[in-house]
């Protein structure tokens, strides 16, 4: 027994440098990269309830129809209410560009593209701004893993994305947790360029399929108070969508 117990305490030390080794060579760069390299559906259709909760629990209630393609597509149309009903919201992603992203609102009866520059407005009124709704490139960021720590039942990593010097964003940080098993963002931390915490999100994801989606996001804004909830029903994935919905011209119709 005791020679069987000499040779596994052997072959542990032995093989100890190999496992530290490993667990070493994922770095924060490494993680992030896997994130946007997960498997997703090739697209998203969904009803959005939006719901804008002010500092004294107010809330105001938009209804939407959500459409996405990857993550480089998305497309929305207000439902409801009266106000803002036939407004829409259009997104597209490059490797090599910044993000457009346009706006129709039917009170001025034209599509409006948003700046660059503007895009630390609200959108819709909400708790996001249009950078929130934007996509994130991999490589305008140094990615630094802080640690790991679970959320409820999941282990995950987390990461410190500091942007890099010149991109235009509103925020001097990123902290996000990554649940290890799927890649997938589960909660984050948003810091001004003070580096002082402006904002919380969370994801709760839903299984579909094969995929795991965002049944709800949540964004916490610390400055104001106020939070904006964004629930998703009626979650259909891999329907086939066209590219060809995702043009500036489908805005002005009613989907």
């Amino acid at each position: 027994m005791k020679l069987l117990f000499s040779l596994i305490l052997a072959v542990a030390i032995l093989f100890a440098p190999l496992y530290t080794t490993l667990a070493q060579q994922l770095n924060g760069y490494d993680i992030m990269k896997r994130v946007d390299e997960r498997i997703i559906p090739h697209d998203i259709v969904a009803d959005m309830t939006m719901n804008i909760i002010n500092d004294k629990e107010q809330a105001r209630e938009r209804k939407v129809h959500s459409f996405r393609m990857g993550d480089d597509k998305s497309i929305m149309w207000f439902q409801a209410p009266a106000d803002i009903k036939g407004s829409s919201f259009l997104r597209l992603s490059y490797d090599d560009r910044d993000d457009d992203m346009w706006i129709y609102l039917p009170a001025f009866g034209k599509v409006r593209r948003i700046a660059t520059h503007a895009r630390n407005g609200n959108f819709m009124g909400s708790d996001f701004t249009y950078e929130d709704m934007g996509d994130r490139k991999l490589d305008d960021y140094t990615h630094t893993l802080l640690g790991e720590e679970k959320l409820g039942e999941r282990d995950c990593w987390t990461v410190e994305s500091i942007p890099r010097e010149g991109l235009a964003t509103d925020y001097g940080k990123r902290v996000m947790w990554i649940w290890k098993e799927k890649y997938e963002p589960l909660k984050g931390e948003l810091y001004d360029k003070s580096l002082k915490l402006r904002k919380k999100l969370s994801f709760t994801l839903t299984p579909i399929k094969n995929y795991w989606v965002a049944g709800k996001i949540v964004m916490e804004n610390l400055k104001t108070g106020g939070r904006t909830e964004l629930m998703f029903d009626n979650i259909q994935v891999d329907t086939g969508l066209k590219e060809s919905l995702f043009q500036e011209n489908e805005l002005k119709k009613i989907h």
